[in-house]
């Protein structure tokens, strides 16, 4: 932080001082700006530079990157300051995704549910009947136990309305 406002302030000292100053040195004694003729505006500076302990910070107005530069043994050389914009990009990335996401997942818990399956078939298919077409009839087995189940239930019905008038005779 303190780099970037040491930067932003070499910037301003450097816009002010530069070519202004020129003009004012030019100036004679005795002349008025009046008499002078505007200068045409010139197109700002794409690098401004601040001196610090270890050289001088170098700060790029069109991509706002900073830069330490250095002497070196080979010359001079500028190597970019670590930012935290990568990872605050990377992290505005991840949370766009994120939400995105999350978007998705609210739009199918709100979508309207497809009916329930049931687990299996509600009628058990026999041997056959789904290629052939035809219907299996019972056997003659099949009927006898079906009329002997039946014929115990009824019985076991009438007993119980037999056992049930006996009750209420005996207490009436």
């Amino acid at each position: 932080m303190r780099i970037l406002s040491l930067a932003a302030a070499a910037s301003l000292v450097l816009l002010a001082c530069g070519p202004l100053a020129a003009q004012t040195a030019d100036v004679a004694p005795g002349t008025t700006d009046a008499a002078q003729e505007p200068a045409p505006p010139e197109a700002t500076a794409r690098y401004a530079f601040s001196r610090v302990e270890a050289g001088f910070l170098r700060f790029d107005s069109v991509s706002g990157q900073v830069a330490l530069c250095s002497q070196r043994s080979t010359g001079w050389a500028c190597q970019a300051v670590p930012d935290d914009r990568a990872a605050l990009d990377s992290e505005f990335a991840r949370l766009q995704n994120e939400v995105t996401q999350l978007k998705s997942e609210i739009a199918a818990l709100r979508a309207p549910a497809e009916p329930p399956r049931p687990p299996a078939e509600l009628a058990p298919r026999g041997e056959g009947d789904a290629k052939t077409g035809t219907l299996k009839l019972p056997t003659d087995e099949d009927i006898k136990w079906a009329r002997a189940a039946i014929q115990k239930v009824w019985q076991q019905f009438i007993d119980m309305v037999a056992e049930l008038q006996k009750d209420m005779q005996r207490k009436g």
